[in-house]
């Protein structure tokens, strides 16, 4: 199919029902989601962002040894690319799990743009399955992301009215989203702009330190 021949009526019609698996990419056969760029046009992306054809960005990849490495620090065994089912059947993928306690925990790491609405869905699939889901994002995507979440959060929770304590940074209770930086100490930053370990981040998750406070997911 063909996104560009498509009213954007019909679009996104299409893009409420499509299910993961309707649809594949051409370059790799993986699952496909249908999204529209903020100048309306209609196209076709990889679930994960990521081509299984084209090797894996220097970002992801090394989000993910941080993640795994802390883990190993702690005493913890982190696996990776770990997949799974909610009761419906609905397909996930993990970039990395853990468990922990009785606790299944999942670090998703997104470095391109993504809808809010698939964040939402794929944070209601790990939900569904009885998984803990956080995110890292690298500091661009965070941005973009805040400006959707931060609307959000005004119209749902606020009545457009917005309040004079403030909203943080705009997140949304239902999803913990803070951003990492793999140069130099490889940090994670969250609330008005402080960081952390990975480690440390990690151990505040297991602790439930980081909580979400006032918009913003943070250890304080």
């Amino acid at each position: 199919m063909n996104a560009a021949t498509l009213e954007i009526g019909d679009w996104d019609t299409l893009k409420q029902v499509a299910q993961v698996g309707d649809f594949l990419m051409p370059c790799c056969r993986a699952p496909a989601v249908l999204k529209t760029s903020i100048n309306g046009l209609p196209f076709f992306a990889h679930l994960s962002d990521e081509c299984a054809t084209a090797p894996e960005t220097k970002w992801h990849k090394g989000g993910k040894v941080a993640v795994l490495a802390a883990l190993n620090c702690l005493g913890i065994d982190g696996l990776e690319e770990v997949s799974g089912r909610s009761p419906k059947g609905e397909k996930w993928e993990a970039d990395t799990l853990f468990s922990v306690d009785g606790r299944t925990i999942v670090v998703e790491l997104q470095r391109s743009y993504q809808h809010l609405r698939d964040f939402l869905r794929r944070q209601e699939r790990y939900t569904a399955s009885g998984v803990e889901c956080y995110w890292l994002v690298r500091k661009e995507t965070f941005i973009t992301l805040g400006k959707s979440t931060s609307r959000l959060l005004l119209r749902r929770d606020f009545g457009n009215v917005f309040p004079t304590c403030g909203i943080g940074t705009g997140m949304l209770p239902e999803l913990p989203v803070s951003m990492l930086d793999i140069d130099g100490e490889q940090r994670v930053l969250f609330g008005g702009m402080e960081s952390a370990t990975v480690q440390t981040w990690l151990e505040s998750i297991l602790s439930n330190a980081y909580r979400y406070r006032g918009g913003s997911w943070t250890l304080a």
